[in-house]
């Protein structure tokens, strides 16, 4: 890039780049929320081009580079992560972008893995849909990239003896959308896993201790939104067949003997077709009574008739023993499934029971454990929970329980202050923020009011004392990402604070912040201009200034007539930094203020547009009487200004001015050179020097004047 970016520009970014993709993956294209996210992500990005030229950035399993600054910390963290699987190591967009392009792109990357893989990658879909201005380079992603980053934790996790954290539990969750062969190769991970952690134990206990992980990827998928849910499982089931040789037979086993009491082996089956349930039942199958095996799996499909018969034509070929009859399994076997599930010939085993006194472990590994352990404390299960919380409000129907979710959401907030979690409260205000903006219904007024809470004390004042005591540091910078995020809700206990707070400091402080938060909710500042204490007004005409949005207009023209001089001057610099015409119209009406000092003020804010309407009182200050010079200041700032900004019609009243044969001290001097070197500049060559008695004008100087 042309320069280096700026950090906060950036993080702005990228959090906008998160929820667009977010919107797109919930409601697709076309769609009223889609375009409003692209539109939103077109505006941040085309403010960040301006300023830093291509945005180009990085990306990593764990975060983003941008020019020499990383972000690697919570949403951004999320969003690196799943740019990461699908491939993408590099991202470019270029100035030229169009909206069209960024809809393009946003659709592509918002698919999920598997499609996006089987329609050929991202890479190969923008050139399709011819997108010139945004470059991606992929990257293979091997398939123990993401194994490897399992830890002793997810093991446990699984097992049901620890907690995921909300890291691994990506991780798992996005191993399972790889399909069957990832998840099937993560099953003989923990396979061989259990035989290192669980020395000793036999082939039984072993395969059970797999099982209890099945369970726990059960528990995951379950959380997952419902849509999501089926193409899990699915992979998960399918995965099943792809293990290695020697645990195949023995899980398939596990799972046909307690599909009728576990739901989740009752899910993996529900999953499979019939050539793969058959293929199931062949692998399970052990030297011994065949027909008795083979009735005892099936009596767990006695509710699905018709898959039975299915399995049972299949198996009764492939299993068929010389010299049998063609139905020799079925005539043994399908009396004993019709009659009910109750008499399966196989006990299922005893539920695997956790106790440390069970398991041989040594001295080593369990210090090992005790310290994996360790790390999962009470902070990073509240973390996980608050998280939650947001993912399932956001997919439930009771009126109740959203209700009752909006309630445990607000109680974690003192949590989220005292502890000084202000990334985890971001993430949290950005997803509340989506979903009081896309629902129609409880939950989006629930959403609203925990956004409202946190506008009102003593958590907004709790948010603002944080801010002030870590400015300048990360954690400061994420309180500031929160109120950012809270957007025009922020603007009016701002305020409210700004009229209250004696800090100078402090005020600055919350001038910047209103500066930030308020470019786009001006409606919310300008309703201050009426306040009485003029201190707090005068800082709102400064803000709305430096928000450089024309929309503030009106409200300072509003002002121009306010009784504190202070407030006017205010105005005045507010006009100038706005820049517009229909800004510098209304600075010339502070022409005509009472006050000296506001006129000298205006007149040099003027530029060529203000200058050529407020001609006729240019001209007047010039030629007005004013033998002792008492409007020195004014007049040499009008001269000024009329020469730096090429106002030629102010040609006549200079001549005048520069021809005048008599004029008295200094200042009236000074006045004539001035005029003559805005001549020479307006419209020829220099006038001769001055020369002879400094009140009165030689003859000499007379005639070469223009």
């Amino acid at each position: 890039m042309g320069t280096e970016p700026d950090a906060r520009a950036a993080e702005r970014l990228l959090r906008r780049l998160s929820v667009a993709i977010k919107t797109a993956a919930l409601y697709g294209a076309p769609h009223p929320m889609t375009t409003q996210a692209t539109e939103a992500l077109d505006a941040v990005l085309r403010a960040y081009m301006d300023a830093c030229g291509p945005f180009e950035v990085r990306v990593t399993k764990r975060g983003f580079a941008i020019g020499s600054t990383t972000f690697d910390r919570g949403a951004d963290s999320d969003l690196a992560f799943y740019l990461y699987t699908r491939k993408l190591s590099f991202l470019k967009v270029m100035p030229d972008v169009s909206r069209e392009e960024l809809t393009t792109f946003l659709s592509i990357v918002s698919m999920d893995r598997v499609s996006l893989e089987s329609a050929g990658g991202p890479e190969y879909l923008l050139w399709q849909g011819e997108v010139r201005n945004i470059q991606v380079t992929e990257t293979a992603l091997g398939q123990q990239e993401l194994l490897n980053t399992l830890s002793l934790n997810v093991l446990f996790a699984l097992l049901g003896r620890g907690r995921l954290s909300p890291q691994e539990r990506e991780v798992v969750i996005e191993i399972l959308r790889l399909g069957p062969d990832h998840v099937g190769m993560l099953l003989d991970n923990i396979h061989a896993a259990i035989a290192e952690v669980f020395e000793g134990i036999g082939e039984d206990e072993h395969v059970q201790h797999v099982y209890q992980a099945l369970r726990g990827l059960d528990r995951i998928i379950l959380d997952e939104p419902f849509e999501d849910q089926p193409v899990l499982y699915a992979n998960l089931a399918a995965a099943l067949l792809l293990v290695s040789e020697s645990l195949r037979p023995l899980l398939g086993r596990m799972v046909l003997t307690t599909a009728g009491e576990h739901d989740v082996a009752r899910v993996i089956v529900n999953h499979l077709d019939s050539e793969r349930l058959a293929q199931m039942v062949l692998d399970a199958v052990s030297p011994g009574d065949i027909r008795a095996q083979v009735a005892g799996f099936l009596r767990v499909l006695f509710d699905d008739r018709e898959k039975a018969k299915a399995i049972l034509s299949i198996l009764e070929v492939r299993l068929r023993p010389p010299g049998e009859e063609p139905a020799w399994l079925s005539a043994a076997v399908w009396p004993g499934v019709r009659s009910s599930a109750a008499h399966a010939i196989a006990a299922p085993p005893p539920p695997l029971e956790f106790d440390d006194i069970q398991i041989p472990v040594g001295h080593e590994e369990s210090h090992h454990r005790l310290h994996e352990a360790a790390a999962i404390d009470d902070d990073d299960a509240t973390r996980e929970v608050a998280a939650s919380l947001v993912d399932v409000l956001r997919y439930e129907d009771d009126e109740m329980e959203i209700k009752d979710l909006g309630t445990a959401l607000e109680g974690y907030l003192p949590w989220m202050l005292e502890h000084q979690e202000f990334a985890l409260l971001g993430r949290i205000i950005e997803q509340m923020q989506d979903i009081a903006t896309t629902s129609r219904d409880s939950r989006s007024r629930v959403a609203a009011g925990f956004l409202k809470r946190l506008t009102e004390p003593p958590l907004f004042d709790g948010l603002l004392a944080a801010l002030w005591a870590e400015r300048e540091t990360a954690a400061g910078r994420d309180v500031v990402g929160c109120l950012e995020a809270l957007g025009g809700e922020v603007v009016r206990p701002l305020v409210r604070v700004l009229g209250e707070e004696p800090r100078a400091a402090m005020r600055a402080m919350l001038c910047d912040l209103l500066v930030q938060v308020g470019r786009n909710h001006v409606n919310d500042l300008g309703a201050f201009i009426a306040d009485a204490r003029w201190y707090l007004v005068r800082n709102i005409a400064n803000i709305l200034g430096r928000t450089r949005n024309p929309q503030a207009i009106p409200y300072l023209d509003r002002l121009a007539g306010h009784h504190e001089y202070r407030v006017r001057r205010e105005v005045v610099d507010a006009l100038t930094s706005l820049g517009t015409e229909d800004a510098q119209a209304r600075l010339v009406a502070f022409l005509d203020d009472p006050d000296e000092r506001i006129r000298l003020r205006t007149v040099q804010s003027l530029d060529a547009v203000g200058a050529r309407r407020a001609m006729p009182r240019l001209v007047a200050l010039l030629t007005a009487p004013d033998l002792l010079n008492r409007r020195f200041p004014l007049r040499q700032a009008v001269i000024e200004t009329v020469e730096r900004v090429g106002a030629r019609e102010a040609l006549p009243a200079l001549r005048k001015l520069a021809g005048r044969r008599l004029v008295f001290g200094s200042r009236g001097v000074e006045l004539r050179r001035l005029a003559r070197r805005a001549v020479s500049v307006l419209e020829g060559p220099p006038p001769a020097a001055d020369g002879g008695s400094p009140l009165l004008v030689t003859g000499r100087e007379q005639g070469s004047t223009p």
